[in-house]
């Protein structure tokens, strides 16, 4: 016997939970990815300052 698959009608009115659960799971990564970038543009500009002093520093 193969269970039959039930049509579902969304309304708008509510998310089915693994749904909802999905979208949440997917967008933490997303919004908290520009706190990242700018944090890592920061880093890189901090080595490429260090690299440069360094640099200016051992030239004969």
């Amino acid at each position: 016997m193969t269970p039959q698959l039930q049509e579902v009608e969304m309304t708008g009115k509510t998310l089915p939970f693994p749904l909802l659960f999905v979208m949440l799971f997917t967008a933490t990564p997303l919004l908290n990815a520009c706190h990242t970038m700018a944090g890592a543009g920061e880093d890189i500009s901090k080595t490429g300052t260090a690299i440069e002093k360094s640099a200016e520093k051992h030239t004969p």
